[in-house]
């Protein structure tokens, strides 16, 4: 992947602030100018906010790196290794990393021109790996691990492309101990030439699926004990003229989002797709994930100068809404700085509370009053008002405010009150009020622009903007 012309604008917001689900950018914590990242792989464990980022050349110099990043405090800082040295490999690239608890993660990575791929476990957050993968696996000359994914903190499977016929897979039942490969009469046989994908898989429900080059969907529904393969609209998930990204909410709806913009729906698990016909897609080309937990939340991202960007859906891909770019402009409270069309990689959802965009790093130029250290966008979820409704007689007062602010509302007594910073931060919360109204002290809060959450016992919600001064 090429790094494209960087295009993007600002605008600044005033006290007519209209909140809306975006991204807040921060510094990916690669050192090297235009990392990008290709692939994230987030912890699933909503009390923690724990993600691994994949690194590549985005210079357009197509250099040959392996590099990984580490977050534990939900991206606004990382550890980044470049380049990352796996005991018993050389010259290797990184096909995925997957998390399984804040310190433990494994890796599958290929050779690119000599010697052997293979996985690797970090139980320190790593600083050091181990090879897991035994003398018998991924030895061919032709061998290449695409994937490693654990169900729980014992079973998983691994896969690769194939070797003799058979794409090369594995499982586990002891975290990567020991490894049983996957009797190829369990797997529907590959197309001539046909191979996956690094990190081409979505696990949804009680099934799994993998990605390949002829367009096809391999698909299991025992936790990667039997395969079978299944036609898309697709002639290849990662081809130069035709490729795509797809999703699954559950074990039978799922999306693809090709190339051309053309987003396509399945209910069936994808044994057939049918073509929608979204408005506000803007021919997006780049990943499409589902937001699990929610009902019908989709989010599409683009890396193309064309039209890059991201988009959101509430309605199971058929309207979708710009999102925005949130940052502080000139290092001032009283502003607020949304860029717009930015270039975004990739993305991965753990749920409605977290989730990750890729872009490239970028030290800051002095220069440019919009630069910024960047390589990475963090999720902001619903305290920019996905899910509000208007609470009946809602009132605050005084806005702005210096030391208290007053909350009222009608027949409803309110259940919560929370105040948010520009950065999705959670400054103030009240709970279990059960009041009509309430004083909240502010007294302790820099002068500047805020969201303040309100939410009444019947669990309707609504942010107001609330300024400091």
């Amino acid at each position: 992947m090429r790094k494209l012309l960087f295009f993007a604008f600002a605008i600044f917001y005033g006290l007519n602030l209209s909140a809306q689900p975006g991204w807040e950018a921060f510094w990916s914590g690669y050192t090297t100018e235009s990392r990008g990242i290709s692939r994230f792989g987030i912890l699933n464990d909503p009390s923690q906010e724990v993600a691994w980022s994949v690194a590549y050349d985005g210079s357009g110099n197509g250099a040959d790196i392996t590099a990984v990043g580490v977050t534990v405090d939900g991206g606004a800082t990382w550890t980044t290794y470049d380049p990352l040295s796996l005991p018993g490999g050389v010259g290797l690239g990184i096909s995925m990393v997957y998390p399984t608890d804040e310190n433990t993660a494994y890796i599958a990575a290929y050779a690119r021109s000599f010697g052997h791929g293979g996985l690797w476990k970090t139980t320190d957050r790593g600083a050091t790996w181990t090879q897991i993968s035994t003398s018998t696996m991924y030895t061919n000359s032709n061998s290449f691990p695409n994937i490693i994914y654990l169900y729980d903190d014992n079973n998983g499977f691994a896969q690769g492309d194939p070797i003799n016929g058979e794409f090369e897979m594995y499982m586990t039942s002891d975290a990567g101990a020991t490894w049983t490969p996957i009797d190829g009469a369990n797997i529907d046989d590959p197309l001539a030439g046909e191979y996956g994908y690094t990190g081409g898989y979505v696990v949804a429900g009680s099934t799994t699926w993998f990605t390949t080059n002829k367009g096809r969907l391999y698909r299991s529904t025992d936790q990667g004990q039997t395969w079978t393969a299944h036609d898309t609209p697709l002639t290849d998930f990662g081809g130069q003229n035709d490729n795509g990204s797809v999703t699954f909410k559950d074990d039978n709806e799922g999306w693809i989002l090709r190339s051309n913009g053309e987003l396509y729906h399945s209910t069936d698990a994808g044994d057939t797709w049918n073509l929608m016909s979204p408005t506000g897609l803007e021919n997006y080309s780049g990943e499409i994930t589902f937001v699990p937990g929610t009902s019908n939340t989709l989010i599409a991202v683009d890396a193309d100068s064309n039209h890059a960007g991201a988009a959101i859906s509430t309605d199971g891909g058929t309207t979708w809404t710009k999102m925005v770019n949130y940052k502080l402009g000139g290092g001032s409270w009283g502003q607020l700085t949304a860029t717009g069309q930015m270039q975004h990689t990739c993305v991965a959802m753990r749920d409605i509370n977290f989730g990750l965009s890729g872009n490239f790093s970028h030290q800051d130029d002095p220069n440019d009053a919009q630069d910024s250290d960047s390589g990475v966008f963090k999720y902001i979820d619903d305290i920019a008002g996905v899910n509000d409704n208007k609470i009946e007689g809602l009132n605050i007062f005084p806005n702005p405010a210096t030391d208290f602010v007053n909350v009222s509302i009608g027949t409803e007594k309110i259940n919560s009150i929370a105040i948010f910073d520009i950065t999705g931060k959670q400054v103030i919360s009240l709970n279990n009020i059960s009041l009509n109204n309430a004083q909240v002290n502010v007294s302790n809060l820099e002068k500047g622009i805020y969201l303040m959450k309100v939410v009444d016992e019947s669990n309707a919600q609504e942010t107001i903007k609330l300024v400091i001064k």
